[in-house]
């Protein structure tokens, strides 16, 4: 098996279909509840890196039912900050080839659901036919990642982010990545994680593109609303102190919480907060008015986001197109607008294909979601055909949208500013200005 020698110690990773993945590598020491990570514990002898870390403590999310998310939410555990590399070539090599791009992708789900384990997330396809090295994050979820008062840090599972891309940026070269070719990705709250992060002043210069896939560009709490949140967290844990209180006990109190509140942009039970310091500002604003890095940035959403949540809601089916336009598209529009016009290198991507699935009598057609196979190349996954569907055209569209997004990651993309519809028509990619 092949070992590589980290800044901590040495790991072994393992095959995994033409590549070799090392999982469940830590990348900061074992959380401290409500408590900044820290950095990881050094270890002698070799640590074998062949199975993916425990996913962060969770409560059964609602999107478990999308084929390749599945995740057993019983699994999760506080000491969760453990990323997984997918670099080039089989196992057993006596190296790794140095000097490719680096994918560091962060799963969505809300913020209170997830895993960098999930099928649909895999590396395995853009390192071994893409030439990539791919890492996936665990991140802290929910109360624990993202509650706030005074007693709590805010954005705590951004900052594993930080601490995620401090670790990349150290010993990525092992793996046979170049550190300054780092693309940052996300889906959904993943999404709104790279967006966040390019507003941050403790991610700057940690990555060199963005791409931000179906966020809620204005899906971020006040520090009002954050600490609402928390508040009704701590009165549903009753005498129980949060930094001591059973896993379990957190968890059915962060549930509680969130059922007392309006969800953020009808969407979120909870979401990072903008709270003057780790995020001086609302991340938007940062981008309007031009004091984020000028990366080159690829933005995507799906023509139907809002039939996901319909899926598990049918009685909203009939405002889902309108709530698309207005929560989804639109602020996305804003947000590649905006950073073109002060420098940026835009690419804006609208996913058309529809997907077969149906839950609960909708079918969810180009819905949140419903890209992301496609754009990481996991729709070769048995798992995952009843949402992405199968045969030739579905598999051309698939290598053509994965090979472009690996484009994007390469930096081949060389159009300034540009929007494209990925769809199963015969016009697969067109362009024009934005």
């Amino acid at each position: 098996m092949t070992a590589v020698a980290t800044a901590t110690g040495i790991v072994r990773g393992g095959p995994d279909d033409g590549t070799t993945l090392f999982a469940g590598i830590p990348y900061a020491a074992p959380a401290r509840r409500f408590a900044p990570p820290e950095p990881p514990v050094p270890w002698d002898g070799v640590r074998e890196a062949r199975t993916f870390g425990p996913p962060a403590a969770q409560r059964p999310g609602r999107m478990a039912w999308v084929p390749g998310l599945e995740i057993d939410p019983e699994t999760g555990r506080e000491n969760c900050l453990t990323l997984n590399v997918w670099t080039p070539g089989a196992s057993g090599t006596s190296g790794v080839a140095g000097g490719r791009p680096v994918l560091v992708f962060l799963h969505g789900g809300a913020f209170v659901f997830g895993s960098g384990a999930q099928p649909m997330y895999r590396g395995t396809v853009l390192a071994r036919d893409h030439g990539m090295v791919v890492v996936t994050v665990n991140y802290r979820l929910g109360v624990l990642g993202f509650g706030y008062d005074d007693e709590i840090p805010a954005n705590l599972g951004l900052r594993d982010q930080v601490a995620a891309l401090e670790w990349v940026r150290a010993n990525i070269a092992a793996f046979g990545g170049d550190p300054d070719r780092i693309t940052l990705a996300g889906h959904s709250a993943g999404g709104m994680s790279v967006l966040a992060l390019m507003a941050a002043p403790s991610a700057r210069g940690l990555f060199h593109r963005a791409a931000v896939m179906s966020a809620l560009p204005y899906g971020f709490a006040t520090e009002t609303r954050a600490r609402a949140f928390t508040t009704a967290f701590r009165r549903a844990l009753g005498r129980a102190q949060p930094r001591s209180a059973p896993l379990r006990a957190v968890l059915a109190a962060e549930g509680e919480a969130a059922k007392s509140l309006p969800p953020v942009e009808g969407v979120l039970p909870v979401a990072p907060v903008v709270d003057g310091s780790f995020l001086p500002r609302h991340p938007m604003d940062a981008v309007r008015s031009g004091a984020v890095p000028a990366v080159p940035l690829l933005v995507t959403t799906t023509a139907e986001e809002m039939r996901l949540f319909a899926a598990i809601d049918p009685a909203t089916l009939s405002a889902s197109d309108a709530r698309t336009e207005l929560v989804w598209r639109r602020p996305a529009d804003e947000l590649a607008r905006w950073h073109a016009a002060h420098g940026g290198e835009v690419h804006r991507v609208t996913f058309t294909h529809r997907s077969p699935h149906v839950h609960r009598g909708v079918p969810i057609g180009a819905a949140h979601l419903a890209d992301v196979p496609f754009h990481l190349g996991t729709l070769h996954d048995r798992r995952l055909a009843p949402l992405t569907g199968a045969g030739p055209d579905v598999t051309a569209l698939g290598a053509e949208i994965t090979a472009a997004f690996a484009d994007f990651c390469h930096g081949r993309e060389t159009v300034p500013c540009r929007t494209r519809s990925a769809s199963r028509s015969s016009d697969r990619a067109t362009s024009a200005p934005i």
